[in-house]
């Protein structure tokens, strides 16, 4: 006859033990990938700011030249300001040109100065033949 083999019986305090350290550890492997996942993710963040930190730095540096362009400008500007003319000089030139506009002036040809000049003449006879 076959003997049996007896497996040794344990109680059930210790079965239950063993499921929830199976359940312990389960629950561990399961925090370690989270931790591994974060890790990746807080890495690939990290190269991202790396990254974006470059950028701004690059536009930071351009900015302060185009703002030292800027400020160069301003002061040429304001070294040529001396040479601008003030309201008074201003409205000065403004009745000269407005004097010596030929658009606003008006001219008279050769022909009408003549006859403008020949009714004079005649004005003038008659008068002096009334006299």
């Amino acid at each position: 006859m076959a003997e049996k083999t007896q497996t040794p019986s344990f109680s059930p305090e210790i079965n239950e033990l063993n499921r929830r350290l199976r359940m312990v550890e389960m629950k561990i492997m399961k925090m370690e990938e989270r931790l591994t996942s974060i890790e990746n993710l807080t890495r690939e963040l990290e190269s991202d700011i790396k990254v974006l930190r470059d950028i701004y730095d690059r536009k930071i540096v351009e900015l302060k030249g185009e703002l030292s362009s800027i400020t160069e400008k301003i002061e040429m500007i304001s070294r040529s300001s001396e040479q601008f003319v003030n309201k008074n000089e201003f409205q000065k030139i403004k009745l000269f040109l407005d004097v010596f506009n030929p658009l606003k002036s008006s001219f008279i040809t050769k022909e009408e100065l003549e006859a403008k000049l020949e009714e004079l003449k005649k004005d003038i006879l008659r008068q002096e033949n009334k006299i």
